[in-house]
């Protein structure tokens, strides 16, 4: 699996998904689901890895149907935010290719981010996700 800005895009591109530059005063990203709009503030994104995650994470609320507003209850926009990343895990972060690797000998957190092209974070989410939430082994 390519794990590249440009198939991301792709992936939107397919879906009449719009990616916009835009300028936000708080915030990275918002993903609009009625209207099929993700907004991203560049000037707010520290490289390649962390924009890759932001577009990850925000297709992840198209794939799960996990939007809400900004006036949302709390526990409701934390749900969304959870499952948008479940999402992303699931579609970008496959359990077959992170078992590959870790069989390959890839087991440092920051090695997996680069191989996956996402932030040590965001993968800590992922390890996180298929061990303790699926239980799977690695």
């Amino acid at each position: 699996m390519k794990h590249d800005l440009n198939e991301v895009y792709k992936d939107f591109e397919k879906e009449n998904i719009t990616v916009l530059p835009f300028r936000f005063q708080h915030l990275k990203s918002v993903s609009l689901g009625d209207e099929k709009v993700v907004g991203i503030d560049r000037s707010k994104i520290d490289g390649c890895a962390e924009k890759y995650t932001i577009l990850i994470h925000e297709k992840g609320h198209f794939d799960s149907g996990a939007f809400y507003t900004a006036s949302s209850p709390y526990l409701l926009k934390e749900q969304a935010e959870r499952r948008a990343d479940r999402a992303a895990i699931l579609r970008y972060i496959p359990l077959e290719e992170l078992r590959e690797c870790l069989a390959a000998g890839m087991v440092e957190i920051w090695d997996l981010a680069e191989y996956f092209g996402v932030t040590e974070a965001f993968m800590r989410k992922c390890v996180e996700y298929y061990r303790d939430t699926l239980g799977m082994s690695f």
